[in-house]
């Protein structure tokens, strides 16, 4: 769980290892109007998903921010969200995250102004992704053999 409020439920939802990175889902589940606990106003659609921040803090203190921006090479670790969906109370995204973490704590970092989370973080063991990492299967050689 990265956030949770009255109004809105932000969670880490599942994660695969690869050998030179990883990639993990997020799903965001919102109450729908009506229901116990319902806020009288909320932010329009473009202010919600405008105020959703995701971030990693690595093991050896780095920090990664979330983007969609691909039209850049890469100089150091990098968390993208390539898929991303949904429907009116139930939103999910596709997060790239490269190269593999170190070992250690990995945090996965969240802020949600707008539906009221502040920032969160969930903390999991890094090496759970080295260990599955190291089990990853090369689909083509590099030599073509």
């Amino acid at each position: 769980m990265l956030g949770r409020t009255d109004q809105v439920a932000v969670a880490v939802t599942g994660l695969s290892a690869y050998a030179e990175g990883f990639e993990f889902f997020v799903t965001a589940r919102t109450r729908p109007p009506g229901t116990a606990g319902d806020r009288e106003s909320r932010p329009d659609r473009g202010m919600i998903r405008g105020s959703f921040r995701l971030g990693l803090l690595l093991s050896d203190g780095r920090k990664v921010f979330g983007d969609y921006a691909y039209n850049t090479e890469p100089t150091g670790p990098v968390l993208r969200a390539y898929l991303t969906g949904g429907r009116l109370h139930s939103h999910f995204s596709r997060w790239w995250a490269w190269p593999l973490p170190p070992a250690g704590p990995l945090e996965f970092v969240c802020e949600w102004s707008a539906l009221g989370i502040p920032e969160t973080r969930a903390v999991i063991d890094a090496q759970l992704i080295l260990d599955a990492a190291g089990q990853s299967t090369l689909l083509w050689p590099e030599n073509g053999s």
